[in-house]
């Protein structure tokens, strides 16, 4: 994988794991979206950890920075 295909799959994750969050803050019975949302978080990790191995650290920056990045549907790549 080159840089930017694991930035991509990096930010798809991520989004995932904030939105999973969100579920289980109205749902947080629901056992399936906790182990899904433990997958993402131990791919969260490994991607990271692949990127920080080839790349250096990662520096997401300041907190507004995802928001004003392209969404991984809008790269135009189709998928990641």
């Amino acid at each position: 994988m080159n840089a930017d295909s694991i930035k991509c799959r990096f930010m798809a994750i991520r989004f995932s794991i904030w939105d999973l969050h969100l579920y289980l803050d109205t749902h947080p019975g629901d056992t399936q979206a906790m182990q899904l949302l433990e997958q993402y978080e131990t791919q969260y990790a490994e991607i990271r950890r692949q990127y920080e191995e080839k790349y250096g650290p990662f520096e997401p920056g300041n907190g507004e920075a995802w928001l004003k990045s392209p969404w991984p549907w809008e790269l135009g790549k189709g998928d990641c």
